[in-house]
């Protein structure tokens, strides 16, 4: 069985033509590879059906916004890599994974894979309003 993932969902308008919502998903995509293993996330655009309904059901105020398992988390504020951490850890489905978690406090991002973590979590894609999602 594998091991059970933290849930980030990522509200934006559209993180190729917005830049905070750029800067929002690449925040977590530049998370050391260590935390990559323990997170599972997408980005969510308000341009599309399924972003909008996304956005109603985790009750959004904002653009854009990072939610940790279902909690709105960073509304419009853009984490600093040691907020992310704390934030993660808190929400870690195991107490051994908030300890693996907080172990990777002073790593500090990795910009090395960002474009890699970015196609993985779709960034940019389905931000049309005829555009579908998988």
């Amino acid at each position: 069985m594998s091991e059970q993932k933290i849930k980030i969902d990522v509200l934006t308008l559209d993180s190729v033509q917005c830049a905070a919502c750029g800067y929002m998903m690449e925040s977590i995509a530049a998370m050391p590879p260590d935390v990559q293993e323990m997170i599972e996330y997408k980005e969510w655009s308000i341009k599309n059906q399924s972003g909008i309904q996304k956005f109603l059901e985790l009750n959004g105020r904002v653009l854009p916004t990072i939610c940790i398992e279902g909690d709105l988390v960073f509304e419009s504020v853009i984490p600093q890599y040691e907020e992310l951490i704390d934030e993660l850890a808190k929400r870690a489905p195991t107490p051994e994974m908030r300890e693996r978690i907080l172990s990777l406090r002073d790593k500090g991002f990795d910009f090395d894979r960002i474009k890699e973590n970015l196609e993985k979590a779709g960034a940019g894609l389905h931000t049309r309003r005829d555009s579908a999602v998988e």
